[in-house]
């Protein structure tokens, strides 16, 4: 039987050398390779690579979908620019998952949604969720917030889900996590967590995350480091490129800032099942609105109409004048919204003398019949 399976790996921080290429090439002869890049799709059999072993030698994202729910991402970041310790708190043993490799920290989401009927290609979902990587070298732990959520407070399906998961205790919730990056919009969606959840989650603090650095304050830090040093960090850009130089001269920079006390909670931790209610009620409150708005956008929409009513009448007559199906289905759309308008103008009995007509003519014509009780145009309204 037919499968999907998209892997992709990207090379941020190095190039591949021809031998790397060459090894990689060993396996799968199928793959599109270049200096930077991986990605192959499998339709049958299976890779016979370990992504997280390429992971630790070659590669700095990884991305993985496949057709029954699965969904993986990796970011391997420079342990210079990112402590573990930072991550600890958000650790998940379903869906985020943290491990070292020599100078590196390499951090895993990952979901089994079996659910996932309408699966999605991987094409294209590393580019959007590439920017969290940076965002995690600059400090933010929002991304890292969500794949506790990932596999936290997630659907209840049945009473056993309840239980221990929903007495799971949420960690810090990072400033700014409702004012969400579209990177972080599109790990949201890639983990399958609910908007609702997330817009949830950040009522405990929902300060402003600021990526901005103050000019002045970075000016007088440069102007503080000794010359020689400043020197050497000239001769390093006139050698890159060296993509990491300016993440880890902004890191060095914030290390050497006062620390700031971080912004507070709203309230008490929150547990999973608390959590989930919360979006339930936000869902629900989202629900109204929705149906609130399409009930003023109909309303305006039969207003409009009536002032045409009986011009749309002849239409209807016209178009079930003609052997096209095309205008079969079109007719029966204007009836079902002269129904609608008179249902909206308190005029239904008037409705139904004229169709009642309008059917009787046609009662031999048993498609156009069928499309009508399709339509709940049935003989009784």
């Amino acid at each position: 039987m037919s499968t999907y399976q998209y892997y992709e790996f990207l090379a941020v921080d190095r190039v591949l050398t021809p031998a790397e290429q060459g090894a990689l090439r060993k396996l799968s002869t199928r793959a599109d390779i270049t200096s930077s890049r991986f990605v192959n799709v499998y339709n049958y059999g299976d890779f016979k690579g370990d992504p997280d072993r390429l992971m630790e030698r070659y590669f700095d994202v990884f991305v993985y979908v496949a057709s029954w729910g699965t969904r993986e991402l990796q970011f391997r970041l420079p342990r210079r620019l990112f402590d573990p310790a930072r991550a600890q708190p958000y650790l998940h043993e379903e869906s985020l998952s943290l491990r070292t490799k020599g100078d590196h920290v390499i951090l895993k989401f990952r979901v089994d949604n079996e659910d996932d009927a309408d699966w999605e290609e991987g094409e294209g979902w590393l580019a959007s969720l590439l920017p969290l990587r940076a965002e995690l070298l600059a400090g933010d732990l929002r991304a890292l917030y969500i794949g506790w959520l990932a596999g936290g407070p997630g659907p209840e399906e049945d009473e056993d889900d309840s239980g221990e998961e929903d007495e799971a205790v949420e960690p810090a919730v990072p400033p700014g996590l409702g004012e969400s990056s579209p990177a972080l919009r599109a790990l949201a969606d890639f983990l399958f967590v609910p908007r609702s959840l997330v817009r949830a989650a950040a009522k405990a603090n929902p300060a402003r995350a600021s990526d901005a650095v103050p000019k002045q304050a970075l000016s007088a830090w440069l102007s503080s480091l000794p010359a020689k040093e400043k020197d050497a960090l000239l001769l390093r850009v006139i050698q890159g490129p060296e993509p990491l130089l300016g993440a880890e001269l902004l890191h060095r920079f914030r290390e050497s800032q006062p620390r700031e006390p971080s912004a507070p909670s709203a309230g008490a931790r929150r547990t999973a099942g608390k959590l989930r209610a919360e979006a339930e009620v936000l869902e629900a409150e989202q629900s109204r609105r929705q149906a609130k708005q399409a009930a003023q956008a109909r309303a305006r929409e039969l207003e409009a109409l009536a002032a045409r009513e009986g011009d749309v009448w002849r239409e209807v007559e016209s178009l079930f004048a003609t052997r096209r199906s095309t205008d079969h289905a079109r007719g029966v759309a204007l009836l079902v919204d002269l129904r609608d308008l008179a249902q909206h103008r308190g005029t239904l009995a008037d409705f139904q003398r004229k169709f009642a007509d309008l059917r009787e003519r046609n009662a031999r014509r048993q498609g156009l019949m069928r499309r009508m009780s399709e339509a709940g145009l049935g003989t009784q309204l």
